[in-house]
Protein backbone atom coordinates (compact mmCIF):
# COMPACT_ATOMS: atom_id res chain seq x y z
CA UNK A 1 0.00 0.00 0.00
CA UNK A 2 1.17 3.62 -0.69
CA UNK A 3 2.22 5.75 2.12
CA UNK A 4 0.08 9.36 2.24
CA UNK A 5 2.75 11.06 0.89
CA UNK A 6 3.29 9.00 -2.26
CA UNK A 7 -0.57 9.26 -2.70
CA UNK A 8 -0.30 13.20 -2.49
CA UNK A 9 2.67 13.11 -4.95
CA UNK A 10 0.68 11.02 -7.39
CA UNK A 11 -2.05 13.81 -6.77
CA UNK A 12 0.33 16.59 -7.23
CA UNK A 13 1.63 15.37 -10.16
CA UNK A 14 -1.42 14.27 -12.03
CA UNK A 15 -2.94 17.48 -11.36
CA UNK A 16 -0.07 19.32 -12.93
CA UNK A 17 0.12 17.19 -16.11
CA UNK A 18 -3.64 17.74 -16.99
CA UNK A 19 -3.07 21.76 -16.26
CA UNK A 20 0.05 21.42 -18.17
CA UNK A 21 -1.59 19.75 -20.83
CA UNK A 22 -4.31 22.28 -20.80
CA UNK A 23 -2.21 25.21 -21.25
CA UNK A 24 -0.45 23.49 -23.99
CA UNK A 25 -3.20 22.21 -26.58
CA UNK A 26 -6.42 23.49 -24.92
CA UNK A 27 -8.53 20.70 -24.40
CA UNK A 28 -9.08 19.95 -20.84
CA UNK A 29 -11.09 16.51 -21.63
CA UNK A 30 -8.23 15.48 -23.92
CA UNK A 31 -5.55 16.84 -21.21
CA UNK A 32 -6.96 15.67 -18.19
CA UNK A 33 -8.04 11.82 -19.83
CA UNK A 34 -4.41 11.74 -20.80
CA UNK A 35 -3.15 12.85 -17.51
CA UNK A 36 -5.12 10.36 -16.14
CA UNK A 37 -4.20 7.43 -18.59
CA UNK A 38 -0.57 8.07 -18.23
CA UNK A 39 -0.26 7.79 -14.56
CA UNK A 40 -2.41 5.08 -14.20
CA UNK A 41 -1.81 3.06 -17.37
CA UNK A 42 -5.63 3.23 -18.01
CA UNK A 43 -5.19 1.62 -21.69
CA UNK A 44 -7.00 3.16 -24.09
CA UNK A 45 -4.23 4.32 -25.83
CA UNK A 46 -4.67 7.37 -28.71
CA UNK A 47 -8.59 6.07 -29.68
CA UNK A 48 -9.56 7.34 -26.27
CA UNK A 49 -7.78 10.10 -26.33
CA UNK A 50 -9.27 11.15 -30.11
CA UNK A 51 -12.59 10.26 -28.54
CA UNK A 52 -12.27 13.06 -26.46
CA UNK A 53 -11.53 16.02 -29.21
CA UNK A 54 -15.23 17.62 -29.27
CA UNK A 55 -16.01 16.89 -25.28
CA UNK A 56 -14.59 20.55 -24.05
CA UNK A 57 -17.89 22.27 -23.47
CA UNK A 58 -19.68 19.47 -25.95
CA UNK A 59 -18.52 20.72 -29.36
CA UNK A 60 -18.09 24.00 -28.14
CA UNK A 61 -21.42 24.72 -27.19
CA UNK A 62 -20.70 25.57 -23.53
CA UNK A 63 -22.47 22.51 -22.11
CA UNK A 64 -20.51 19.99 -19.80
CA UNK A 65 -17.46 20.92 -19.14
CA UNK A 66 -14.92 18.62 -20.86
CA UNK A 67 -12.19 18.63 -17.71
CA UNK A 68 -15.38 17.03 -16.12
CA UNK A 69 -15.77 14.91 -19.23
CA UNK A 70 -11.94 13.33 -19.65
CA UNK A 71 -11.71 12.25 -15.96
CA UNK A 72 -15.49 10.79 -15.92
CA UNK A 73 -13.98 8.95 -19.05
CA UNK A 74 -10.51 7.97 -17.06
CA UNK A 75 -12.58 6.76 -14.60
CA UNK A 76 -14.96 4.38 -16.94
CA UNK A 77 -11.58 2.63 -18.18
CA UNK A 78 -10.95 2.23 -15.07
CA UNK A 79 -14.27 1.00 -13.12
CA UNK A 80 -16.51 0.39 -16.61
CA UNK A 81 -17.77 -2.51 -17.98
CA UNK A 82 -15.97 -3.18 -21.64
CA UNK A 83 -19.10 -4.92 -22.71
CA UNK A 84 -22.68 -3.85 -21.97
CA UNK A 85 -23.89 -7.22 -23.88
CA UNK A 86 -21.69 -9.50 -21.35
CA UNK A 87 -24.12 -11.85 -19.52
CA UNK A 88 -22.68 -10.86 -16.35
CA UNK A 89 -24.56 -7.98 -15.94
CA UNK A 90 -27.34 -9.39 -16.91
CA UNK A 91 -28.79 -10.49 -13.50
CA UNK A 92 -30.42 -8.30 -11.27
CA UNK A 93 -27.86 -8.77 -8.52
CA UNK A 94 -24.82 -8.15 -10.85
CA UNK A 95 -26.88 -4.61 -12.37
CA UNK A 96 -27.15 -3.71 -8.70
CA UNK A 97 -23.76 -4.05 -8.07
CA UNK A 98 -22.85 -2.04 -11.24
CA UNK A 99 -25.14 0.72 -10.24
CA UNK A 100 -24.46 0.59 -6.44
CA UNK A 101 -20.55 0.59 -6.57
CA UNK A 102 -19.50 1.58 -9.92
CA UNK A 103 -21.80 4.50 -10.58
CA UNK A 104 -21.89 5.72 -6.85
CA UNK A 105 -17.61 5.93 -7.48
CA UNK A 106 -18.97 8.20 -10.91
CA UNK A 107 -21.70 9.90 -9.30
CA UNK A 108 -19.12 10.94 -5.95
CA UNK A 109 -16.86 12.55 -8.73
CA UNK A 110 -19.72 14.10 -10.39
CA UNK A 111 -20.26 15.88 -7.18
CA UNK A 112 -17.25 16.80 -5.81
CA UNK A 113 -15.94 18.58 -9.02
CA UNK A 114 -19.48 20.62 -8.79
CA UNK A 115 -18.94 21.43 -5.60
CA UNK A 116 -14.90 22.60 -6.45
CA UNK A 117 -16.17 24.40 -9.78
CA UNK A 118 -19.38 25.63 -9.01
CA UNK A 119 -20.87 24.04 -11.80
CA UNK A 120 -20.27 21.16 -14.45
CA UNK A 121 -20.68 23.55 -17.44
CA UNK A 122 -18.69 25.15 -19.40
CA UNK A 123 -20.36 28.16 -19.57
CA UNK A 124 -20.69 28.67 -15.90
CA UNK A 125 -17.30 27.50 -15.23
CA UNK A 126 -15.72 30.36 -17.73
CA UNK A 127 -18.07 32.80 -16.26
CA UNK A 128 -16.72 32.32 -12.77
CA UNK A 129 -13.23 32.11 -13.68
CA UNK A 130 -12.90 34.75 -16.27
CA UNK A 131 -15.44 36.94 -15.39
CA UNK A 132 -17.45 36.00 -18.65
CA UNK A 133 -18.34 33.73 -21.22
CA UNK A 134 -16.27 33.34 -24.19
CA UNK A 135 -18.02 31.24 -28.24
CA UNK A 136 -15.31 28.87 -29.18
CA UNK A 137 -17.18 28.70 -32.47
CA UNK A 138 -16.50 32.48 -32.99
CA UNK A 139 -12.67 32.79 -34.00
CA UNK A 140 -12.84 36.89 -32.16
CA UNK A 141 -14.34 35.77 -29.30
CA UNK A 142 -11.82 32.30 -28.84
CA UNK A 143 -8.75 35.33 -29.63
CA UNK A 144 -10.10 37.35 -26.89
CA UNK A 145 -10.15 34.35 -24.41
CA UNK A 146 -6.38 33.57 -25.37
CA UNK A 147 -5.90 37.07 -24.86
CA UNK A 148 -7.61 37.26 -21.58
CA UNK A 149 -5.28 34.27 -20.34
CA UNK A 150 -7.73 31.73 -20.84
CA UNK A 151 -5.12 28.56 -21.58
CA UNK A 152 -3.77 29.23 -18.23
CA UNK A 153 -6.89 29.92 -15.99
CA UNK A 154 -8.39 27.08 -17.88
CA UNK A 155 -5.89 24.52 -16.10
CA UNK A 156 -7.88 25.05 -12.69
CA UNK A 157 -10.70 22.68 -13.82
CA UNK A 158 -8.45 20.04 -15.07
CA UNK A 159 -6.46 20.14 -12.66
CA UNK A 160 -8.79 19.92 -9.83
CA UNK A 161 -10.96 17.18 -11.79
CA UNK A 162 -7.56 14.87 -12.39
CA UNK A 163 -6.86 15.46 -8.47
CA UNK A 164 -10.34 14.13 -7.38
CA UNK A 165 -10.42 11.81 -9.76
CA UNK A 166 -6.87 10.73 -8.73
CA UNK A 167 -7.99 10.38 -5.38
CA UNK A 168 -11.25 8.15 -6.15
CA UNK A 169 -8.87 6.08 -8.45
CA UNK A 170 -6.29 5.63 -4.93
CA UNK A 171 -8.61 5.00 -2.87
CA UNK A 172 -9.90 2.07 -4.96
CA UNK A 173 -6.62 0.73 -5.56
CA UNK A 174 -6.54 0.54 -1.29
CA UNK A 175 -9.68 -0.82 -1.19
CA UNK A 176 -8.28 -3.77 -3.50
CA UNK A 177 -5.03 -4.41 -2.07
CA UNK A 178 -7.15 -4.58 1.42
CA UNK A 179 -9.40 -7.24 -0.08
CA UNK A 180 -6.57 -8.83 -1.55
CA UNK A 181 -4.78 -9.23 1.97
CA UNK A 182 -8.02 -9.94 3.85
CA UNK A 183 -8.70 -13.16 1.24
CA UNK A 184 -5.01 -14.55 1.88
CA UNK A 185 -3.85 -13.37 -1.78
Amino acid sequence: MLSEDEKQAIIERVSKKAGDYEEAFISCAQGTLLALQEEFHLGGGTDIIRAASFMPGVASRKETCGAFLGALMALGLLFGRANPLDTAYSGLESRGEFAERKKRTAWRFCEELKNELGSTQCSHVHAKLMGKEYDFMDSESFGEFLKDGGAQLCRIPPEKAARIAARIILEEYDRQETASVASGM
